[in-house]
């Protein structure tokens, strides 16, 4: 294995932690607009939903942080030693760092299914209550 093959994965990582870390930040403010004032069991029920939301893309940057780290660590092991010594520690490194990225995704596909399932909540509870 080359070097730079677990490094060129890092700029695809990068965008998919960029793309959480703006998903963090905007439900973090809608948790935050729910919470400003004293709310309704269902504006309750919502930004507890939403919490677990905020917990799933936490877990989600934690992993893509983390798998970018080992893609770094497996190429530079790699480059610093030939490729010869630690050849299959770092193969086990890389694949532990893809490994991450995969439960990452799995974690943002289920948070986008939930995501979905918050707002039609949403919307069939303003659709049946008038203010």
């Amino acid at each position: 294995m080359e070097w730079y093959i677990p490094i060129t994965i890092l700029p695809a990582i990068s965008l998919l932690i960029l793309s959480t870390t703006n998903q963090m930040m905007n439900l973090s403010s809608e948790i935050g607009q729910l919470l400003a004032s004293k709310c309704s069991s269902f504006q309750h029920e919502i930004s507890d939903l939403k919490i677990k939301q905020l917990g799933r893309l936490t877990k989600a940057a934690t992993l893509l942080y983390t798998s970018a780290a080992f893609f770094v660590l497996s190429g530079l092991m790699v480059a610093i030693t030939g490729g010869n010594k630690f050849n299959n520690l770092s193969r086990y490194i890389l694949m532990f760092g893809v490994l991450m990225v995969f439960i990452a995704l799995v974690l943002l596909i289920i948070y986008g299914f939930q995501t979905i399932k918050i707002r039609k909540k949403q919307h069939l509870h303003n659709h049946n209550h008038e203010f």
